[in-house]
């Protein structure tokens, strides 16, 4: 299941990580530039497998809303990668 926020206010990954934690998220408005990574964005999809809801069009038109400002993260817990189970443990940054 998917869910689309609204009203969330700007967060940096770790507390998206402390508030979203077993979750996927996409956030817009990422605050990166060519080469170094978002330290902060507005989460405005959280859902409980990567890119679920793909097929309403949701996260193309928010990246041509915000100009491709955007970017997600994984802090699903046991997410398999590439053959390889990964555990988020308590004191993940």
């Amino acid at each position: 299941m998917y869910e689309i926020l609204e009203n969330q206010p700007r967060m940096t990954h770790k507390e998206m990580a402390k508030l979203f934690r077993g979750k996927w998220v996409f956030s817009v408005d990422a605050d990166f530039s060519l080469g170094v990574p978002s330290k902060t964005a507005i989460p405005k999809i959280i859902a409980d497998e990567p890119w679920e809801g793909r097929e309403t069009g949701i996260y193309r038109e928010l990246d041509d809303r915000y100009n491709g400002k955007t970017t997600y993260r994984s802090f699903l817990l046991n997410e398999c990668i590439s053959g390889f189970s990964e555990v988020i443990a308590d004191g993940y940054n």
